[in-house]
């Protein structure tokens, strides 16, 4: 369901196998095996329900050792943008780094090489949040798309880890994203958001499904202001809200998880034609409530 709203603007990990899904508009089915991390890291508990908490450079989760493994790249020293990178996409073409007036640059090479089994991705993640009444985290910043492949790719996601709690398949183990948020190309040299959501969840016993809708229609090279949310709502019901510029949408999840955490950067390219992204975010901020 879409509510317009006023908007203000993993420490060890886990591997288990997931399943990538086409991106074709409607509901995603299965197509490809594909390994994803879930993110393991505790909860800061200390801190009380509705205090904004922001995290600052020492509070990052870091890779797990089979992650670790599959990095091609490593992250600056002093990073413009924050969380812990995951960098995996081809040496001659892709990778982090920083540009001029606090820009961060996400360039991804793909084709059908995987690491550990994930498609190429350039992606910064932050700690869990545990599951809870009116818990959330609020991920903000500024976001460009320089170049897209021939596929798509998601520049901004949340992983919902754990049992299932309530909804569909409780009592399972969720195994992959609950939101996506997916950018491509158009006939007319634009660009086309879309919001992929998890609606049956991928467990370790059922491949799972997403309903695909369209959100925005950008220019290349437009900067543009981006709050992303997600955690529990005062039910402790799962939910998502997504606001790029001045459209935006709330998502009730069908299902909600022990825990649930953010990413943002490049993942994913075309196998085979045009198979480079590059998308620059800059002012990224993530806080916790």
């Amino acid at each position: 369901m879409e509510n317009k709203l006023q908007l203000i603007g993993k420490n060890g990990l886990i591997l288990f196998s997931v399943f990538l899904v086409s991106c074709s508009t409607g509901s995603e089915k299965v197509s490809e095996k594909e390994e994803t991390m879930i993110e393991e890291s505790e909860d800061d508990n200390s801190n009380p329900t509705n205090n904004q908490v922001c995290d600052d450079i020492s509070d990052f989760p870091n890779l797990g050792p089979s992650a670790s493994q599959s990095q091609s790249c490593d992250d600056v020293s002093t990073p413009n943008n924050l969380g812990t990178l995951d960098c995996r996409t081809d040496n001659t073409v892709g990778g982090y780094e920083n540009l001029a007036n606090g820009w961060g640059s996400y360039k991804i090479t793909g084709g059908e090489i995987r690491y550990d089994g994930t498609r190429t991705r350039v992606e910064r993640f932050f700690k869990t949040i545990s599951q809870g009444i009116s818990k959330k985290t609020i991920l903000t910043g500024t976001l460009k798309i320089v170049d897209l492949s021939d596929g798509n790719t998601c520049i901004i996601q949340s992983h919902a880890g754990g049992d299932i709690l309530k909804g569909e398949e409780a009592g399972s183990m969720n195994r992959s994203a609950q939101f996506l948020l997916y950018a491509k190309k158009t006939t007319d040299n634009k660009i086309k958001l879309e919001t992929h959501v998890t609606t049956n969840p991928y467990t370790t016993e059922t491949g799972g499904a997403r309903d695909v809708q369209d959100f925005k229609i950008l220019n290349y090279n437009e900067a543009h202001l981006f709050v992303y949310e997600t955690g529990y709502d005062e039910n402790g019901t799962a939910f998502s809200k997504i606001k790029i510029g001045d459209t935006e949408k709330y998502v009730e999840h069908t299902h909600t998880t022990e825990r649930v955490y953010s990413r943002y950067g490049a993942y994913g390219t075309s196998d085979d034609g045009d198979v480079t992204a590059h998308v620059d975010f800059k002012g990224v901020e993530l806080c916790r409530e």
